[in-house]
């Protein structure tokens, strides 16, 4: 199986099924394009709903239920897509919860789950809206529609299936990145009304008599139970109080005591900041977890490393986007109090660029009050680590996301460029970059993805893990030479993408 996966992965698991969009938004926000693996398992679920609301219809007139063939039919369709949108819902609120026990099951990454949440979401509204035209298709034929039209379940029924399409709606990528946090309030309030339709609509219709509020149980279930296990992980990390550090450009550095966590590279936490938010304490960001004990120096002067390869560019243009002509620059090699000496080595570092989000209240603080819900994997890592050469591609400040990887394999190479405004964070690093032996560090330039793959694919290695994590651009780079290279039999490729892209 193993040799199978390999010979799969360049042509299934990894390529995107449009071009080369994948963590990168498609033209005009229109979403997130999948993978082809992604894209093969939302063809066959979206086969398997239409297959099971089609076939086998089957009228036995006459009979005293229904006047004619055609409003029998038009009930049963009613009924049967009604109950396959009941036994979706447990499923959408799954896929998109933390504590997903399938993400445990299944090792997928929980991007994958969103992604898939998406789109099992999108099957379960169509459900829900052929259910509710099919009954207004048959209460209209039958001339019944007014008098139904001012029962309870019929109205608590409209609410579900309104409150189901606006959210499908209001889920477009566009509005999402307006402002994630409004949405996703909008969001809850939306699911709520969904879930509270869904329950009044079949406790007025039937008073519980064929089961129905059965189905409603496992969603409150699937949804309490993620709840309740995002409450005790915060419990069991307890109240912190993080000391931050601005380090210049927007950039802050946390670094919170006593969080014995492990060590396991590809994990993320969020991070709840209720002093900065009072109105909104449960607002809260994921974050990549970096061990304290990475940063810090085991003396308390910094030298800068002489054999970082960093590069200035002069040109204005993205380095995301433009291949600059770069001249060397030397690291700052002035002692960062953060940077050389952290208060102790068993807690957690968080690096965080402000934005328009409450990071933007971010700044130094020698006790911010911080809860922490985590840690979370972002990616399976098991089958990275046994490669053998690991190669850890970040942009910006995606090295958060690619530095505990270090720690856990001899023969890894770091590979990342930042921009010139992101100097500060190249100085803060100074002393993880020094112990680091194979290194490519760029200030002002991007990297060479394809020239860099290329080396890596002649010099002979059987098996080669790539670990990428930055802006969407680098990411889908990586993931078509990726593809590239192992369709072309280059070694086996190993591929994880740590990005969050929901």
């Amino acid at each position: 199986m193993t040799g199978l996966s390999e010979m799969v992965k360049p042509y299934v698991v990894y390529p995107s099924m449009i071009g080369t969009y994948h963590v990168r938004p498609l033209p005009y926000l229109l979403g997130n394009a999948p993978t082809i693996g992604h894209g093969l398992y939302i063809v066959m679920f979206v086969i398997i709903n239409i297959v099971v609301t089609a076939v086998d219809y089957r009228s036995s007139q006459p009979n005293t239920w229904f006047p004619d063939r055609y409003s029998e039919i038009m009930a049963y369709v009613a009924n049967r897509t009604g109950v396959l949108a009941f036994a979706l819902a447990p499923l959408v609120i799954l896929f998109a919860g933390r504590n997903n026990f399938l993400l445990w099951v299944t090792n997928w990454s929980h991007s994958t789950y969103m992604l898939l949440h998406r789109w099992v979401a999108r099957v379960f509204t169509l459900q829900i809206i052929v259910h509710s035209v099919a009954e207004l298709a048959m209460y209209v034929h039958i001339g019944e529609y007014e008098a139904e039209l001012v029962t309870e379940y019929w109205i608590w029924g409209c609410v579900a299936t309104v409150a189901a399409c606006i959210m499908v709606v209001a889920s477009h990528l566009y509005f999402r990145r307006l402002s994630y946090e409004i949405f996703l309030i909008i969001h809850i309030v939306l699911a709520v009304f969904v879930l509270v339709g869904s329950w009044y609509h079949v406790e007025f219709l039937f008073e519980r008599k064929w089961g129905y509020q059965f189905w409603i149980y496992a969603a409150c279930a699937v949804w309490f139970f993620d709840r309740l296990l995002r409450a005790l992980r915060i419990a069991k990390a307890g109240i912190r109080y993080a000391r931050v550090t601005e380090i210049g450009a927007g950039y802050v550095r946390m670094d919170i005591e006593g969080v014995r966590w492990s060590a396991t590279p590809g994990n993320h936490a969020y991070a709840h900041f209720p002093s900065l938010s009072p109105w909104t304490p449960w607002e809260n960001h994921p974050f990549s977890i970096i061990p304290t004990s990475m940063l810090r120096s085991r003396n308390h002067s910094i030298v800068a490393p002489s054999n970082i390869s960093i590069e200035d560019s002069s040109s204005d243009h993205d380095i995301e986007k433009t291949q600059a002509t770069a001249a060397s620059r030397t690291v700052d090699s002035s002692p960062s109090r953060s940077a050389s000496s952290p208060a102790a080595t068993n807690g957690i570092t968080l690096y965080i660029k402000k934005s328009k989000g409450r990071t933007r209240l971010l700044q130094t603080h020698d006790c911010l009050t911080t809860l922490l819900d985590g840690p979370y994997p972002s990616n399976p890592t098991a089958t990275v680590l046994q490669c053998d050469r690991l190669i850890l591609v970040a942009g910006g400040i995606g090295v958060t996301g690619v530095l505990p990887w270090l720690t856990m394999h001899l023969n890894a190479k770091l590979c990342w460029s930042v921009k010139d405004s992101a100097q500060c964070l190249v100085d803060d690093l100074a002393v993880v970059l020094k112990g680091t032996a194979e290194k490519d560090v760029r200030v002002g330039s991007r990297l060479d993805v394809a020239a860099l793959l290329e080396q890596e694919a002649a010099a002979g290695w059987r098996k080669i893990g790539v670990v990428v994590c930055g802006p969407g651009g680098l990411c889908d780079d990586v993931r078509a030479q990726v593809v590239r290279l192992g369709r072309e039999g280059r070694g086996a490729w190993e591929l994880e993408v740590d990005a969050f892209t929901w």
